[in-house]
């Protein structure tokens, strides 16, 4: 459920036409003018409710992130993938929000460096708990293991277009997304080698390991 509480409010219009124009130009192409006029207000109406664009961009950030990051799970951290499913769910009210978000993780931001390391975070708690549960099979890299699925699952917000195209569609819906999720489970589940072709984990830079002491 969206939890805007202050829709109605002038400082909300400024700050939604501010998440609209950040996530479709950026930051940098975007003037305290040009959110004005999205809103429907004066630009200096702008700068008396958040004194500078980038306060504003920062107002910005923290409302995504907390919305997206709303859902509780046990005593847990937010179910980011629960937020983003329903985002998707409903493309007219919450596609800005969406591209916003892709946003966050394709410009040098440091609340989108923030939210990377907390999803990597999240998702190292989440493996732990299956290795040691015996549902998840351990891992010789645990933290680039899940810096590795954080960067699959917000592949899906930063490469959208393309996903959608690829999948048939005009835009990225609940049906490519619940078919990029079987893909995932299969992928996860049963990997792609079979045990007669498994290539060795060692690659460019995993070479013997030596003892600098001798």
């Amino acid at each position: 459920m969206r939890s805007r509480s202050d829709d109605s409010t002038t400082k909300a219009r400024i700050r939604d036409a501010a998440i609209r124009l950040i996530g479709q130009n950026g930051f940098a192409a975007t003037s305290a003018r040009a959110v004005a006029t999205e809103a429907g207000v004066s630009a200096g109406l702008v700068i008396h409710h958040f004194g500078s664009m980038r306060e504003l961009k920062v107002a910005c950030d923290d409302f995504i992130i907390t919305e997206v990051t709303h859902r509780k799970v046990g005593m847990g951290e937010g179910d980011v993938s629960a937020a983003v499913s329903e985002w998707y769910a409903d493309l007219p009210t919450f596609e800005p929000w969406l591209i916003y978000l892709g946003r966050l993780f394709t410009d040098d931001s440091v609340a989108g460096a923030d939210l990377f390391d907390r999803l990597v975070a999240m998702s190292h708690t989440m493996l732990a708990e299956g290795v040691a549960s015996g549902a998840i099979t351990p891992s010789a890299d645990e933290h680039a293991r899940a810096v590795l699925l954080v960067t699959h699952s917000l592949s899906t917000l930063t490469l959208q277009s393309h996903i959608a195209r690829s999948l048939g569609s005009s835009q990225l819906s609940l049906d490519s997304l619940s078919r990029m999720g079987n893909a995932a489970l299969e992928l996860y589940t049963h990997g792609i080698y079979t045990p007669s072709t498994t290539p060795s984990q060692e690659g460019p830079g995993s070479g013997p390991t030596h003892d600098l002491r001798h």
